[in-house]
């Protein structure tokens, strides 16, 4: 795992190697050269088993407001989209452009059971979501000029924004052990031990 000084992106590679899918973590301190000023890096590039190739570019955000609910916080810069379309541009059809939502949040005074959804990660929970970036783009509205930033209305994004792990269809945790094809011959014996 790369050393990143983002904890977002951090905890983001630690969750999906854990989830066994293959993973490029992008330098992205360089930038593509093409044009003036190059073109902004995606921060991973992921290939899950059974599904299409994911561009990602990962923003971070606190889970929680201070009220304790959710903020569903979820502006990007115009930087980051047009990173994201020219990247797919380049690819190819085999590779789906992601905005990869990582949500941080203190861990609970009172430990929640395994498979509540977090991911705890250097003291902190994350909770991981993704938006196509065709559908973010359709649905964004500017957070002012001067920002250079947009965002989705926050019940846009609810409505069609996706927990990460369904975005990997097969992650090798999710998926059975596969018996070898000699296992399946018909010169074997039936019992094949596991």
């Amino acid at each position: 795992m790369a050393r990143r000084s983002n904890h977002y992106e951090a905890a983001f590679e630690g969750y999906v190697r854990d989830l066994r899918v293959p993973c490029v973590a992008i330098d992205e301190a360089k930038r593509a050269i093409e044009g003036e000023g190059g073109m902004k890096s995606p921060d991973f590039l992921l290939y899950p088993q059974g599904g299409l190739n994911l561009v990602v570019e990962v923003k971070g955000k606190r889970g929680k407001s201070k009220s304790g609910r959710r903020a569903w916080e979820n502006w990007v810069t115009m930087d980051d989209l047009d990173g994201l379309t020219r990247w797919r541009t380049l690819f190819g059809p085999g590779f789906l452009p992601l905005l990869a939502f990582a949500y941080a949040e203190p861990p609970s005074a009172f430990p929640l059971p395994p498979g509540e959804g977090g991911f705890r990660f250097r003291n902190r929970v994350y909770r991981f979501w993704g938006v196509g970036l065709d559908d973010y783009i359709a649905h964004l509205r500017s957070r002012g000029p001067a920002w250079k930033a947009v965002a989705m209305a926050r019940a846009e994004f609810r409505r069609r924004v996706r927990p990460l792990a369904e975005w990997l269809p097969l992650s090798l945790r999710e998926t059975k052990r596969v018996r070898p094809l000699a296992s399946l011959s018909s010169n074997t014996p039936k019992e094949v031990a596991r």
